[in-house]
């Protein structure tokens, strides 16, 4: 009797796990146009999970070691890989650094670059710093300025080395 049992248990497992519902008929009959489609269009997110509507070149700077004092210039190259307008609202990054990029707005496949000046005079410490670029876009769920970053970093030396 026992044997029985498992082998109608295992009977009614087996056509119920080989039985095909109308749900994976509808997804296996999508037409091929449509599932690539939709790869084209998925959105790729940013740190914040925000869409990436600008892609930096380079995204992060190492500019070695700096004597206390030097200053040295900077620069991010940047390109819309959106489909839509997009424009930098503003770029900020701590005091030490000063900040000039491309003010107008870009069309799909245009480019800009970020141009920075970094002055050591007031640093104690070896550092990473974050440059935030905010655009004059927003994120579309909620709203708010869509917000990038890139960075640079520096091993301070003394200013009498």
């Amino acid at each position: 009797m026992r044997h029985l049992i498992i082998l109608i248990f295992s009977i009614c497992l087996f056509l119920t796990a080989c039985k095909t519902t109308n749900v994976d008929k509808k997804i296996n009959e999508k037409p091929q146009e449509e599932i690539v489609e939709n790869v084209e269009n998925e959105v790729k997110l940013n740190e914040f999970g925000m869409p990436i509507l600008l892609e930096y070149m380079p995204t992060f700077i190492d500019l070695g070691k700096v004597k206390r004092g030097e200053k040295r210039n900077l620069e991010f190259e940047y390109k819309n890989v959106s489909n839509e307008e997009v424009g930098i609202e503003i770029v900020t990054a701590c005091s030490c650094t000063e900040t000039d990029f491309t003010v107008s707005t870009m069309q799909p496949g245009e480019s800009g670059k970020i141009v920075l000046v970094f002055d050591s005079t007031t640093k104690e410490k070896s550092e990473t710093i974050d440059v935030d670029i905010i655009l004059k876009n927003t994120e579309p769920k909620n709203g708010y300025p869509i917000v990038d970053r890139v960075q640079f970093k520096y091993e301070l030396l003394p200013g009498d080395e």
